[in-house]
């Protein structure tokens, strides 16, 4: 009797724990707020090198020197190459149906494995249509905080996922989660970076406009697509890309906006 109730213990110690693990999805992987999970090998958050690759069983067998990229935010797991079928090399190393390319970023002048979003990559989602939309796949493939962007490469440059600045419509917990400039405002389910006070658009940042909300203006995200205002948001948290708002800026026409969750 006094073993089976120890191990009835230790039964539910290892499920707790497990429980408590599970509630790492909704994380962004570079401890900031507002991605879902990032990759585990390529594109993941990383401080340096040793952060990287760490579920390849033999990362010796990774073509290239494995490099934690600062230049993007949260850092970015990758490794030189010379060519694209130097990514994935490695058993184990990319997620199977995400595809790689090799680039250099932004003029370094290295070339560096990075998650692709080339056209002939994007892959739709069960039951979605193709074309499939560039800033959509990045987030649903890569995190809620990447972005399809130009590697920067010159005559080399191709189109690749990496983390992207959040700004206005992130979720937040407080001022400190949010760009410079912006405050989190808590009001709103999940918080929302922005600003409060505007009376005309160009008192927003770029991308957002002025929008009265009940007896307060605030500066909304403005929007082409439902991807636009799941950016930088928890999945639970997306805002919704509506017209149907109040614009203060009436005196020219106004984009779509990310409204917050719960209005």
């Amino acid at each position: 009797m006094r073993k089976i109730i120890v191990l009835g213990a230790l039964l539910s110690l290892a499920v707790a724990a497990a429980q408590a693990g599970c509630g790492d999805d909704d994380d962004g992987g570079d401890g900031g707020v507002g991605g879902d999970d990032r990759p585990e090998d390529t594109g993941a958050a990383c401080v340096v090198a040793d952060d990287c690759y760490d579920t390849v069983v033999d990362r010796t067998s990774i073509k290239g020197t494995i490099t934690c990229m600062d230049r993007v935010r949260g850092g970015y797991c990758t490794h030189t190459c010379t060519e694209d079928t130097e990514c994935c090399a490695a058993e184990g190393e990319c997620e199977p149906g995400f595809a790689e390319v090799c680039s250099p970023f932004e003029s370094t002048g290295d070339k560096m494995c990075f998650l692709s979003c080339e056209a002939e990559d994007l892959v739709p989602a069960p039951g979605e249509p193709e074309p499939v939309d560039e800033q959509e796949y990045c987030q649903r493939r890569a995190g809620k905080d990447f972005i399809c962007r130009s590697s920067g490469g010159g005559t080399e440059n191709r189109k690749v996922c990496v983390p992207g600045d959040c700004g206005v419509g992130a979720d937040c917990a407080v001022d400190g989660d949010c760009g410079a400039d912006l405050v989190c405002l808590t009001s709103f389910l999940g918080g929302y970076c922005g600003r409060q006070g505007c009376t005309v658009n160009t008192d927003c940042p770029t991308n957002s406009v002025c929008v009265k909300e009940g007896t307060t203006n605030y500066c909304y995200r403005s929007c082409a697509g439902e991807f636009d205002c799941s950016f930088c948001r928890k999945s639970d948290l997306a805002a919704t890309c509506r017209d149907d708002v109040s614009y203060v800026d009436t005196a020219t026409a106004n984009p779509s906006v990310c409204v917050p969750p719960g209005i």
